[in-house]
């Protein structure tokens, strides 16, 4: 008999609720990465942020419109993707996905660090600039400004 672990069959689960339980639409389906493009997507020297949702969660779309108004005015050096898991379920099994939204934060291959759930745009951009430390107009202290002269301040104690 098959060992499946609760983990592993929490994740099935997930899944099988998600794209067989009528969430998924035909145009979700069309947009899947095989995990070979998908590895050239997140190994581009820039930061990629990349979306794993459905049409069918209501977070989800929440979390699209927050992307849309970022990427509507993007940081420097950064790419948004947003993914189905309907058409991206070996990608979903690799990431571990079990919650979703989920964002994932890469650059050159490497997972700098992902969030589950709804994020404001302020949130994410905030997020984005903590780990986007060398390209863009970023500040090594996500609360500093800065003065007219170019220099970074950091708020003091008073």
């Amino acid at each position: 008999m098959n060992n499946l672990s609760p983990s592993r069959f929490g994740l099935l689960l997930t899944l099988a609720i998600i794209c067989f339980g009528g969430g998924c639409s035909m145009s979700e389906i069309t947009g899947s990465y095989s995990e070979e493009s998908f590895d050239r997507l997140i190994g581009q020297d820039k930061l990629v942020l990349v979306k794993f949702g459905s049409k069918s969660c209501g977070p989800c779309n929440r979390l699209d419109e927050e992307l849309d108004s970022i990427k509507a005015d993007p940081p420097a050096g950064v790419e948004i993707h947003s993914l189905s898991l309907c058409g991206n379920q070996d990608l979903a099994r690799k990431f571990k996905i079990t919650g979703i939204p989920r964002m994932m934060l890469f650059r050159e291959g490497q997972k700098l660090g992902d969030h589950v759930g709804y994020q404001s745009e302020e949130q994410i951009r905030s997020w984005i600039s903590s780990q986007n430390n060398i390209v863009g107009d970023v500040h090594s202290n996500p609360f500093a400004t800065k003065a007219p002269n170019g220099n970074e301040l950091t708020p003091q104690k008073s």
